[in-house]
């Protein structure tokens, strides 16, 4: 694991936890979009947290030197779900429209 994966799993099991502790407390003040997408991001995270305990419970027996899936599974997914989730919640459209 090189430098940079070890940067971004912290990132992504601490950075963005704590950005959406951030952007969470001031959340009701927000546009509807910024809401969305704030509770998109949220379940992303959700999501890619699942994931990646999944990928990491796995039987290492399994595990091959190559395994992208389970890389991506439990690396990227930490940020890239969050950003997005981020996205498709303030794409989509609010429920009094």
């Amino acid at each position: 694991m090189s430098v940079i994966h070890q940067l971004l799993l912290l990132v992504g099991l601490f950075g963005v936890p704590i950005a959406l502790l951030v952007v969470g407390h001031r959340i009701k003040r927000e546009s509807p979009a910024r809401q969305r997408a704030f509770w998109g991001a949220v379940y992303g995270h959700v999501a890619a947290a699942l994931l990646a305990l999944y990928a990491s419970l796995s039987p290492p027996t399994g595990w091959l030197p190559a395994d992208t899936v389970r890389g991506a599974l439990g690396l990227w997914s930490l940020v890239v779900f969050p950003l997005a989730g981020a996205f498709l919640g303030a794409l989509r459209s609010s429920p009094e429209s």
